[in-house]
């Protein structure tokens, strides 16, 4: 094919061009204002020199038609892989392929595409489809699906897209929808917990499991928003499991499960610091405590003892007497962390207030002793019943030298002071440190003594402070140290902070397998995995100091429950993105605006094994839109040039005689029509 058009080769730059066109108008037109008798000849002069000087030229292509383009997209995402239309996909695509193969003058390019962060993008797809398509052979693209993509309304183009749905109109899916839970929940209060089932039967059964509680199983309305009450009993998480069971001729069992957690808090932290022996590092603990605005502090100070005599007026001893049975007995639940400062048994507090803070420990509370120097003369914390809950236990009186605290292998692994092994190296030194023998975990060691030493007892936790200056860190001393991040973070431990757990098991989900890590002092063993009532062990291998990892195969996704020791928990595994599992049906709609609107399409149903019936595909014009009863693909007649030629449209002697008889005739002219040459 040929084509023929017009085109200029100027002896002189456009810009020059210009100027003498411009220059020789307005020389014409003064000429012809002072009575020239010959303008209209001085004009055709001035434009044979212009188009002259222009060089115009016949340029001839050859040229040949180009293929059109249409592109496949193949969706690839997660929510295809759940509902079993992997196989119905690929059957398709041969299919579409095999259709389009019988086309004339069509190339065929084939796309996979898959779901981002938050579920399936097709706008993505499309643009990666097309980023290298010249948009003047775009004859259209055919996607096939499911039709759950986020960005429908955004994902339209000026040419057909047609919908290859793999499923069918009469999918059922079974679902759990969670409408509203909180992440944070205060102590002691109900929270509520709202979820919807949707399903075509009008009432199903539901299975409800919170924490380590016995299920309870209820009867409950589909289509209705479902409340369900979660006491929180104690500080930290509160596991919450959810789920229905699966019903014949769903397409998965994906979304019939929920697990979710809300974390137990109080409104106000509240902290009791009880201080022994004054001395230079009382104030830094103090600060520390008040330094979060969150907290409540309730500090004392004991300064003498009852039997301590001296000329001192007893109504100035105190203004009000101190409520110790108050705080140590009645009221002692209601703080969230007690503080032991350099404590001495002076005979302040009796046995029975110490023993109920042991009691209050054991039944869930947490205890800070800060060791001073009577730890080492046996009137300390460690001669009241508070030392049954101790994670060390002294010998002997107080070391005093000047060292470097250093983590051990368990503090460098271990959550609250993991984070600060890189920085051990430059840490200031302390002077005196406690010996002692330790039951506990030892994170901070000391000329070979522990100095930071964590425990639990029954459902409490304490830990230990093997010496009295720590706030050589907070004032800088030798460099100073971590005072404050270490310490905050140690109280936080104690109070139960779900992020410094250091024995805890964390399950994570990818599609078809379940993954496990568990974090404990110890190898744990292969844990329990329960999925739909059956049970079966997964080992566990180490993989770091502490940390045990294991994984097993998924046949379907579901909610599973695991236990590894005195540790379960659970989750909706076999998913790698739970928004790719909210919607399993195969929808038809999510384009059907937008096509209409803009470039056309069509969608075809071609069931679950992606054998059904593919419509006649049709050839369209450049401005016509596809119709809805066949796959209309745009015929763009686009070409490409294989060869050019130039001639010039006259010969250069040819613009040199115009431009001669041209000058002549104005000359004749001007002098045939002077009046001044007739009067001689």
């Amino acid at each position: 094919m040929d084509l023929i058009k017009l085109g200029f080769d100027p002896w002189l730059p456009p810009a020059v061009l210009l100027g003498i066109a411009i220059v020789g108008l307005v020389l014409v037109g003064l000429y012809a204002r002072l009575g020239g008798k010959a303008p209209v000849t001085r004009l055709c002069l001035l434009v044979v020199a212009l188009i002259g000087l222009s060089g115009p030229s016949q340029i001839q292509e050859e040229r040949v038609a180009l293929t059109d383009i249409v592109s496949i997209l193949v969706d690839r995402s997660e929510s295809m892989a759940l509902s079993d239309r992997t196989k119905g996909a690929e059957a398709a695509l041969s299919a579409v392929k095999a259709r389009l193969s019988q086309v004339e003058n069509l190339e065929v390019r084939v796309t996979d595409f898959d779901g981002g962060g938050a579920g399936t993008a097709l706008g993505a797809g499309l643009d990666q489809a097309f980023a290298d398509i010249p948009p003047d052979r775009v004859a259209g693209a055919i996607i096939i699906s499911d039709g759950r993509f986020i960005d429908g309304d955004d994902a339209a183009r000026p040419f057909p897209l047609h919908q290859v749905l793999v499923g069918s109109p009469q999918e059922r899916d079974r679902r759990i929808d969670l409408r509203s839970a909180p992440k944070q929940a205060p102590i002691g209060e109900i929270t509520k917990v709202i979820v919807r089932v949707e399903d075509t039967d009008s009432s199903v059964p539901l299975t409800v499991r919170v924490g380590t509680d016995a299920p309870q199983t209820l009867n409950v309305p589909t289509g209705e928003d479902i409340v369900i009450e979660v006491p929180i009993a104690q500080r930290g998480l509160v596991p919450i499991a959810i789920e229905t069971p699966g019903v014949a001729g769903e397409v998965s069992t994906a979304n019939n499960g929920l697990a979710l957690s809300i974390t137990g808090v109080r409104d106000r932290l509240r902290v009791m610091l009880v201080t022994g022996q004054p001395y230079a590092g009382s104030r830094a603990w103090r600060n520390l405590l008040k330094s979060d605005p969150s907290v409540d502090l309730v500090q004392f100070t004991i300064l003498r003892p009852p039997e301590k005599q001296d000329f001192t007026p007893t109504e100035e001893l105190s203004l009000i007497p101190f409520p110790t049975r108050e705080l140590f007995l009645d009221k002692i639940d209601s703080f969230d962390l007690v503080v032991f400062d350099r404590f001495s048994r002076l005979s302040v507090l009796p046995d029975a207030y110490l023993d109920s803070v042991a009691q209050w420990v054991e039944g869930g509370g947490a205890f800070l002793m800060l060791a001073g120097p009577s730890e080492g003369l046996d009137e300390g914390v460690q001669s009241t019943p508070l030392s049954r809950i101790l994670p060390v236990q002294s010998r002997g009186e107080p070391i005093e030298t000047a060292f470097r605290p250093t983590l051990t292998e368990r503090g460098r692994t271990h959550p609250v002071s993991a984070s600060l092994a890189e920085q051990s190296d430059t840490w200031g030194k302390w002077l005196r440190v406690q010996p002692s023998t330790a039951t506990g975990d030892v994170l901070l060691e000391g000329v070979g003594e522990p100095l930071l030493v964590l425990g639990q007892v029954g459902r409490g936790r304490v830990a230990a402070v093997m010496s009295d200056q720590a706030w050589l860190w907070r004032r800088g001393y030798d460099g100073g140290g971590p005072f404050d991040e270490l310490f905050r973070r140690t109280a936080h431990w104690l109070m139960k902070e779900a992020d410094l757990e250091a024995d805890r098991l964390i399950l994570g989900s990818q599609l078809g397998r379940l993954l496990i890590e568990r974090q404990s002092g110890e190898d744990p063993g292969p844990v329990q995995v329960t999925l739909s009532g059956q049970t079966f062990p997964v080992a566990l291998s180490a993989a770091g100091p502490g940390v045990w990892r294991g994984e097993s195969q998924m046949a379907k996704p579901g909610l599973v429950f695991v236990q590894s020791g005195d540790k379960s928990a659970f989750i909706v595994a076999g998913i790698g993105n739970p928004n790719e599992a909210r919607l399993l049906t195969a929808d038809p709609t999510t384009l059907a605006d937008p096509q209409a609107k803009q470039g056309g399409g069509s969608v075809t149903w071609v069931g679950l094994a992606g054998t059904g019936p593919l419509p006649n595909i049709t050839r369209l014009g450049k401005s016509q839109k596809a119709g809805t009863d066949g796959l209309g693909l745009r015929r763009s007649g686009a070409t490409s040039v294989t060869a050019t030629s130039r001639n010039a449209m006259l010969p250069p002697w040819v613009y040199a005689i115009l431009l001669v008889s041209l000058a002549l005739l104005s000359w004749w002219r001007e002098g045939r029509l002077t009046p001044s040459r007739r009067k001689l």
